[in-house]
């Protein structure tokens, strides 16, 4: 489903290790200065999800640090390669995101997995905020939100589930289903303040 392009090297196609779980491996990481990852032809990721990109070093095996994303309407991305010589920089979780720590040898393990795109939004946000010296990897366990994040995710996904309902063939919602959802939304705050409580 997915294949990755580095500089001067075949291209690889990941291999799928679990339901919307997928890896390859790029040999000798440390001569690598671009990858590209990319949906291979005759796939399609449905709008409602997104393809999130982690990378794994050989020194942190049991960790992946998360890179960008791939969609529907974004299919393919770059990602730079820093090596341990090089200053730190902050990943841009977008086209030419910066993989530090690349060590002197060995494979890294670029992993993808497909979530939906309110799940794959929060996690790129919140790894934006890791601070530039930090080398924190993201881990697969459940991120610990704040009261307003809790809030804001419930309110996204009541609006999601709603509209979703509503997508026409290019992928978008009249805006008058927005308005539909605001005001039947505005209607279920006033009759019971705690609704949302429900709401996953």
């Amino acid at each position: 489903m997915f294949g990755a392009v580095c500089s001067g090297r075949p291209m690889q196609t990941a291999n799928q290790v679990g339901p919307n779980k997928y890896v390859l491996t790029i040999p000798n990481g440390s001569n690598l200065n671009h990858v590209a990852i990319f949906l291979l032809p005759n796939n399609e990721i449905p709008y409602d999800y997104s393809c999130l990109v982690y990378f794994q070093l050989p020194t942190s095996p049991e960790d992946f640090k998360l890179l960008g994303a791939i969609s529907a309407v974004k299919p393919s991305a770059i990602f730079k390669f820093n090596s341990t010589t090089a200053s730190q920089n902050t990943a841009y979780l977008d086209d030419e995101s910066m993989m530090d720590d690349v060590p002197a040898s060995g494979d890294i393990v670029i992993g993808i997995s497909i979530e939906t795109t309110a799940q794959a939004e929060m996690l790129l946000q919140q790894a934006k905020q890791v601070p530039p010296q930090s080398n924190a990897l993201v881990r697969h366990s459940q991120p610990q939100l704040s009261d307003t994040a809790v809030l804001a995710n419930r309110i996204v996904a009541h609006a999601y589930n709603f509209l979703g309902g509503f997508i026409d063939e290019q992928g978008k919602v009249p805006i008058s289903r927005f308005d539909d959802w605001w005001s039947k939304f505005k209607a279920k705050l006033q009759n019971n303040p705690r609704f949302l409580d429900n709401v996953e």
